[in-house]
């Protein structure tokens, strides 16, 4: 049996702690839309991508999420797993609601940025809403590596997107490089 906030708790939590433990080449703007879709209300994000626009999306994203460091771990941070989802059995089921409020909620906040690019201060408000309160490494390869050709054709935002170039429409995962696979 499905105990819905609770499994859904769990789903966004792991959502949220995925986007946060990309590591280096592997962190992408791409992970924003993963998060995303899991909320309620989003049937769909559009993941439609022309390759213009996703380097754009790429330039935007070394440029406004990046560090040159990682963050320093908490002294109240939860190290152990194990512990992560502790908390919900101790929740009321009103509380295990409210826990799934708050956390759609800044899911939201995260999505629903107009006006400005998202920045890796925005990221890290996301992750502050986890119980574990574990840094993120929001450090990326040299912008050479990220951005251009240095390590082609087997990482960097252009080998990627050129992966994609030949598949059509929009019936391709994104979220792994090409050649064309199935959503």
């Amino acid at each position: 049996m499905i105990d819905y906030p609770v499994d859904a708790l769990l789903r966004l939590r792991a959502a949220i702690r995925h986007h946060r433990d990309q590591k280096g080449d592997n962190r992408c703007w791409l992970d924003d839309w993963r998060l995303w879709n899991k909320l309620r209300d989003v049937a769909f994000v559009d993941d439609t991508v022309i390759p213009d626009d996703a380097m754009a999306r790429c330039e935007a994203y070394y440029r406004h999420r990046r560090s040159e460091t990682a963050d320093p771990m908490p002294a109240n941070a939860i190290r152990d797993r194990r512990r992560w989802n502790a908390d919900i059995d101790n929740l009321s089921r009103a509380k295990q609601y409210d826990e799934l409020s708050r956390i759609e909620s800044a899911i939201r906040a995260h999505r629903d940025i107009v006006g400005r690019e998202r920045t890796l201060d925005d990221d890290r408000a996301l992750y502050a809403i986890l119980p574990e309160n574990l840094p993120a490494d929001f450090r990326l390869p040299p912008e050479d590596q990220f951005l251009g050709e240095t390590l082609a054709p087997h990482a960097g935002c252009p080998a990627f997107w050129r992966s994609h170039g030949s598949c059509p429409g929009t019936c391709h995962n994104l979220h792994t490089w090409g050649p064309c696979g199935p959503k």
